[in-house]
């Protein structure tokens, strides 16, 4: 049985929690330290899709209350000690962006991008009981992850050289499960290539097990897509996706992990639960972060769709730049099209390390969301470079 990696002792005993009181001078020193030495790793930040291009202390007053969203947007609860009204506008913009229709779709914000999977998973498995999960091998550790969770069974599909899954490989899978349905995870931008799974061929594959639900896992792409030629049809533009899932932290930037999950209202069935507190609730989250909410209101507000389009087209382009840098340097990069995530020759250890890059085999990638800038892109490239023999 795999172990637990355990914490250094030398990390661990700096923040140690004694069984008496610390004095706050001492406890604020040490939280400068550790706030300084994060801020000072940002610009260096390049393989992980965070965007930390951003700055909420001017709400540091949202620390000093309790905002807790509790049960669906759209019901009212007994504490009403929430920001629902925020989120619902959250959602409501969302969907638009996902080209679903407001009023025929339910969405809430979530804890993060495993949980908006799971409540699509969810959907997909209430509608088709019988069904199976597929996903491809490229789809995100989250699925195979949630399926353990549903003890609901994962037939992993192989992908292509970009990531994007074998749909020749799903129909002969889903062929074996005539009469069962489908439930299958379209990856829209995967974790290491960024590809974009083709939603029609997925759906068409699929039917050979019968009704077909999928849902599309848009964590990293889904504030791109809507700034490009894809706007039109992706998302709920595919009349056979179900639910969507849309990470806020990642190109948005928020300083706590956050997502949007949506689904279509026909696949909802809200039921009152916590009579004492009076609401319906088809969340997964039962209380769920009412500071999230705020944080991913205000950014939204405050940028606009004009804002995320530049943020979009800035990540791209920056995605064009350091392709053509890695290709100068000798380092094969790969760019799908429409993806802000670049793959290259995995360089020396301590280059992945000083540039914290996501590596896999001999392969690493950059995502170029909005922090991450040319200069630092051609310091890496210069450090890549000088370290060859």
């Amino acid at each position: 049985m795999n172990q637990a990696v355990p914490v250094a002792a030398s990390v661990a005993d700096v923040f140690r929690i004694d069984r008496f009181a610390r004095a706050d001078e001492e406890l604020l020193d040490q939280l400068d330290e550790f706030i300084a030495a994060m801020r000072a790793q940002k610009p260096y930040v390049l393989g992980y899709p965070g965007n930390l291009d951003f700055d909420y202390r001017r709400l540091g007053g949202l620390l000093g209350i309790l905002s807790n969203n509790v049960g669906d947007p759209g019901s009212y609860e007994y504490p009403a000690a929430g920001s629902k009204a925020m989120e619902r506008a959250v959602v409501e913009f969302m969907t638009q962006l996902a080209n679903g229709d407001p009023y025929e779709t339910y969405g809430y914000v979530a804890s993060g991008g495993t949980e908006a999977n799971q409540f699509g998973l969810d959907r997909g498995c209430t509608l088709l009981p019988a069904a199976k999960i597929y996903c491809s091998a490229a789809a995100h550790y989250s699925i195979r992850k949630n399926a353990r969770l549903m003890r609901k069974p994962l037939v992993v599909i192989p992908s292509d050289y970009t990531g994007r899954m074998d749909v020749d490989a799903l129909a002969h899978q889903c062929r074996q499960e005539h009469g069962r349905g489908a439930v299958v995870v379209a990856t829209i931008g995967t974790t290491m290539t960024g590809a974009i799974d083709d939603v029609g061929a997925i759906a068409a594959a699929a039917a050979h097990a019968g009704e077909v639900y999928i849902h599309a896992d848009a964590a990293l792409s889904g504030l791109i897509l809507p700034f490009t030629p894809w706007r039109n049809t992706w998302g709920f533009g595919h009349r056979d996706v179900g639910s969507i899932a849309i990470s806020a932290h990642k190109l948005l930037g928020m300083p706590v992990p956050c997502a949007l999950a949506l689904c279509r209202w026909e696949f909802v069935d809200p039921q009152v639960e916590g009579e004492y507190v009076g609401v319906t609730d088809a969340t997964l989250g039962c209380s769920r972060s009412g500071l999230a909410s705020a944080l991913i209101w205000y950014s939204l507000a405050r940028k606009g769709a004009t804002g995320l389009a530049r943020n979009a087209h800035q990540a791209l382009d920056t995605a064009e730049y350091a392709a053509g840098r890695l290709d100068e340097a000798g380092l094969h990069p790969i760019l799908l099209s429409a993806s802000i995530t670049v793959t290259f020759d995995r360089p020396d250890e301590w280059i992945c390390h000083k540039y914290h890059l996501a590596t896999e085999g001999d392969r690493a990638h950059i995502v170029t969301v909005p922090h991450v800038t040319e200069s630092v892109i051609d310091e890496m490239c210069l450090d890549i470079i000088g370290s060859r023999p």
